[in-house]
C-alpha cells in the first residue's frame, strides 16, 4: 500500500495504447503515473494480439472484409474514419519507434491462399474491394499453385491459387512493444504502479482522486485506456453513451522446431466473421489463428474448450498437413473489444460530463494506430488545460535486455565477463540466462509473468516446467521476499503457496 500521491496525469491500463500515451507524455514536463491492475505490463488485449503492424494493403482489405460481419450496414471502407486515419499515421511512425526502442521485429509480405475452387470467388471479392478503394489497397497479384508451393513448401498440395503483395507488414511480439514503451517512459520520469486495480474515481476541490488497491492518487487529468474493462472505468469518471462487446479468438502456439514449415505468415480466405491463418513470430514459432466473430458480454471468457482445440487443429492440418498435436506447446484465447455506439470506430474522446477524463477504447487493429492515438490524446489533454512544456531531457532511446540466445560467441563472452550471471542458462528451451532475469527484475518484473514476457523464460517447449522453480528462486533472492510471496501474475496467484514440508510440519504440530 502506498500513501496518497500526486500526479498531473494518471493513465489507466498498460497495453500498447496506455504505454504509448505515457511515453508520449514523457516528452513534456508532466508528472505522469501509469497504473495497471495486473502484476506485469501488457496483461490484457495487447499481450494476446497477433502482433501485426500494417496499414493500406491487401492485409487491410482482408481485415475490412472479415470484420464487416460485426458492423452490418456500415460502409466497408471510410477513408475519413478516425480509425483508418490513426492507422495510417501510426504506421508511418513505427519504423523509427522500433529502432529507438530496440524492439525485435521482421518485415514480411502478404499471402492469402485458396485451398479449393469454391474459395476463388472470395479471392476475386478481395480484388474487387482493393480496386474499388485504389492506391496501395489494390497492390496485389494472383499467384498460381506452383508459385505458392515454392514460397511455402510444406503447404497442402490442395492449394489452388492465391493473392500476394510485396507491401510489407511488420511482425512483432506485441507485449514487447508495450514493455519497451513503458521502459522508455520510466527512463523519462513516468512512474508505473502494478497490482493497482482502480476501484473508484471521485472529484474534490478541482482535483480527481483515483482510488486503487495500492492507495489513492490525486490528479488533475485521467486517461482511461483499460482495454476490455474501459467501460467499467468510464462509469467511474462520468457518463458514457457506449458499451463494449467482446470477441473471442483461439491462438495455438507450435514448437519452434517446426518453424521452417513456413517462411512468413499467411492466411486462408477470410469471409465476413471468420478468418484462419498462421503467424510466424520473430522467434520462429508458428501461431495458428482461428477467428470466429461470436460476441460475448463476459470480460473473463479466456477459457478454451476441447471442441475449439479440435477445430483449430483441423484448420492447422488442412493447411500444413505435417503439423500434429505433438507440436502444440500452448494455446490461449485473446479477448478483443468493439464498442456498441459505432463498432467500426474507436472511442477516443473526453467524457461528456468531465472534460479532464479521456476515454480511449480502441478496436482492432490497434497496434499500428497506437502512436498516433497517443499524440491525439496528448492534444486532448492540452485542450483540456494540461500545460505541455517540452522536457529538454527527454531521451527517445531505450536498450533492450540482451537476448543471450541471439548473440555471437564473442558477444556472449563479453557479456559474461561483465556479469557472470549471463553464464548461467536458466531456461533451456529459450536459452534465457540468469543475467537476463536479474536485469528484468531491475526493470520492474515482480511476478513470474513479468519475467516471462520480458525475457521469454517459460515460453518454450516445457512451458516453464524446468525453469519455473529456478525463476521463483531468483525472484525471491533479488526481491528479498519468501518464495511464498512470489505471484504468477499478480495478487492472489501465488506460485508456491507453502514452503517445502510446511504442511507436514503443521500436521505434526497438531498431532503433538
Amino acid at each position: 500500500m502506498v500513501k496518497q500521491i500526486e500526479a498531473d496525469v494518471v493513465v489507466i491500463g498498460s497495453g500498447i495504447t496506455g504505454t504509448s500515451i505515457v511515453r508520449e507524455l514523457s516528452r513534456y514536463k508532466v508528472e505522469t503515473i501509469l497504473v495497471e491492475k495486473a502484476g506485469y505490463i501488457s496483461a490484457g488485449q495487447t499481450k494476446a494480439s497477433a502482433g501485426g503492424i500494417y496499414t493500406e494493403s491487401l492485409r487491410m482489405v482482408r481485415s475490412l472484409v472479415v470484420k464487416s460481419a460485426y458492423a452490418a450496414g456500415a460502409p466497408l471502407y471510410d477513408p475519413e474514419s478516425q480509425k483508418l486515419k490513426f492507422i495510417r499515421e501510426g504506421f508511418k511512425m513505427w519504423l523509427q519507434l522500433l529502432e529507438e526502442l530496440d524492439v525485435k521485429y521482421k518485415s514480411e509480405p502478404i499471402l492469402i491462399v485458396a485451398v479449393n475452387k469454391n474459395q476463388l470467388a472470395d479471392l476475386e471479392n478481395y480484388v474487387r474491394v482493393g480496386e474499388s478503394i485504389g492506391g496501395r489497397y489494390a497492390d496485389m497479384r494472383w499467384v498460381d499453385k506452383e508459385t505458392i508451393l515454392a514460397m511455402v513448401p510444406y503447404l497442402t498440395k490442395d492449394v489452388v491459387a492465391g493473392l500476394y503483395s510485396d507491401t510489407q507488414a511488420m511482425q512483432t511480439q506485441p507485449w514487447e512493444l508495450a514493455i519497451a514503451m513503458a521502459d522508455n517512459a520510466k527512463q523519462n520520469g513516468v512512474r508505473v504502479l502494478l497490482d493497482a486495480e482502480v476501484t473508484g474515481v471521485s472529484q474534490k476541490n478541482g482535483y480527481q482522486l483515483v482510488e486503487t488497491k495500492r492507495g489513492c492518487i490525486k490528479t488533475r487529468f485521467i486517461v482511461n485506456a483499460a482495454g476490455v474493462h474501459a467501460d467499467v472505468v468510464a462509469d467511474m469518471g462520468g457518463a458514457r453513451d457506449w458499451g463494449l462487446v467482446h470477441i473471442r479468438h483461439l491462438f495455438i502456439v507450435l514448437d519452434r522446431r517446426i518453424g521452417q514449415y513456413v517462411n512468413f505468415g499467411f492466411t486462408g480466405v477470410g469471409v465476413p466473421g471468420e478468418m484462419e491463418g498462421f503467424a510466424l513470430t520473430p522467434e520462429g514459432n508458428i501461431v495458428v489463428i482461428v477467428v470466429r466473430y461470436t460476441p460475448t458480454q463476459d470480460k473473463y471468457a479466456f477459457g478454451s474448450h476441447r471442441l475449439e482445440h479440435t477445430e483449430a487443429m483441423r484448420v492447422a492440418k488442412q493447411y500444413l498437413p505435417k503439423v500434429s498435436e505433438k507440436d502444440v506447446i500452448r494455446s490461449y484465447v485473446p479477448l478483443v473489444a468493439f464498442n456498441t455506439r459505432d463498432p467500426e470506430e474507436n472511442i477516443v474522446e473526453p467524457c461528456s460530463t468531465n472534460a479532464r477524463f479521456i476515454n480511449v477504447a480502441v478496436r482492432m487493429p490497434g497496434l499500428a494506430a497506437a502512436p498516433a492515438i497517443a499524440k491525439y490524446v496528448v492534444e486532448l489533454l492540452g485542450n483540456a488545460g494540461l500545460e505541455l512544456t517540452t522536457n529538454p531531457d527527454f531521451n527517445p532511446f531505450r536498450t533492450a535486455i540482451p537476448r543471450f540466445r541471439d548473440l555471437s560467441d564473442i558477444e556472449r563472452n563479453r557479456l559474461i565477463a561483465q556479469d557472470p550471471h549471463y553464464g548461467h542458462v536458466v531456461c533451456r528451451c529459450e536459452t534465457v540466462t540468469e543475467g537476463e532475469i536479474v536485469e528484468a527484475i531491475k526493470r520492474g518484473a515482480r511476478t513470474m509473468a513479468g519475467v516471462k514476457y520480458m525475457t521469454r523464460a517459460g515460453m518454450g517447449r516445457c512451458q516453464g516446467g524446468f525453469c519455473g522453480p529456478r525463476v521463483v528462486g531468483i525472484l525471491s533472492r533479488e526481491l528479498g521476499i519468501p518464495v511464498t510471496q512470489i505471484d504468477d501474475s499478480g495478487p492472489g496467484s501465488p506460485v508456491v503457496p507453502f514452503e517445502s514440508k510446511e504442511l507436514l510440519r503443521e500436521v505434526a504440530s497438531v498431532g503433538e
